[in-house]
């Protein structure tokens, strides 16, 4: 009987990692786990403070990451937020690309349970006044 490979490429393919992206138009999580603020479809400046609010049931701490689309991570906000029941943070967002498909996620640190924010844009930063 000959080999064809076709089981060793589908095995080298089920060990690969699959990359989550944010949904468009929906807040999602795994249920223990929720991201209720910012808002889906809203806008948000760099530079300027975005009030990020959650569900967390998991009793772990949490990490909180800027994502973009298929990008994924963009950077890491906030690290070790609160275990509790509910949370919230202002964070400030960095200067990035412009444009929609930004979103947030916070993470359990001691894994498994992750959650998304709805999508959201980011605005160019406000230039001071002289």
């Amino acid at each position: 009987m000959r080999r064809t490979g076709f089981l060793s490429l589908s095995l080298s393919l089920a060990a690969l990692p699959v990359l989550v992206v944010a949904p468009s138009g929906t807040a999602a999580g795994d249920g223990a786990l929720t991201v209720t603020a910012p808002a889906t479809g809203s806008v948000h400046r760099a530079g300027a403070s975005v009030f990020v609010t959650w569900r967390n049931t998991t009793g772990q701490e949490l990490d909180m990451w800027l994502v973009h689309g298929g990008d994924g991570r963009v950077i890491r906000l906030a690290a070790k937020l609160s275990g509790a029941a509910e949370g919230e943070s202002a964070t400030v967002l960095p200067t990035v690309v412009n444009g929609d498909g930004y979103a947030i996620e916070l993470a359990a640190r001691a894994g498994g349970a992750r959650a998304y924010s709805g999508s959201f844009a980011v605005a160019p930063q406000l230039r001071a006044a002289r």
